[in-house]
């Protein structure tokens, strides 16, 4: 019995030590898989021939967030590039993710903009309506 509570004690003094870190990398995994598809996503609808280095993309996705922020720096594209890349993206986007896009609209006037098109809030399920019992 007492070598038991030993081989208990020992499992829990590794779990603890263990436990934390390995927690913390299956956080880290997940937050990299999702900013890689969310990159992977920006980089199919935005195909890389259209804009010929005149864009660049930022993925930030926080650790313990399923909020992400989408950023196209389009100081260099048109303001028709700018349109389309916006409704191509804004449309295509999963719940809580924010774009934003910095650009200029008027070649006149070259004075940067941000535009924020906040992300999608998730649905709400209809209540169901509850099973009637006898």
């Amino acid at each position: 019995m007492e070598g038991l509570m030993h081989f208990g004690g020992l499992v829990l003094v590794i779990g603890m030590t263990y436990g934390p870190v390995l927690a913390l990398l299956g956080l880290l995994n997940l937050r990299d898989r999702r900013q890689s598809r969310l990159l992977g996503g920006v980089m199919q609808r935005l195909p890389r021939r259209e804009f010929g280095g005149r864009l660049a993309i930022d993925v930030r996705c926080p650790l313990l967030s399923r909020r992400s922020v989408v950023t196209l720096d389009m100081r260099a594209c048109s303001r028709d590039e700018i349109w389309q890349a916006v409704t191509r993206l804004s449309r295509s986007f999963p719940p809580g993710v924010r774009l934003l896009v910095d650009g200029t609209v008027d070649p006149q006037c070259p004075e940067p903009i941000r535009l924020a098109i906040p992300g999608r809030r998730p649905l709400a399920c209809p209540s169901q309506p509850s099973a009637v019992t006898r």
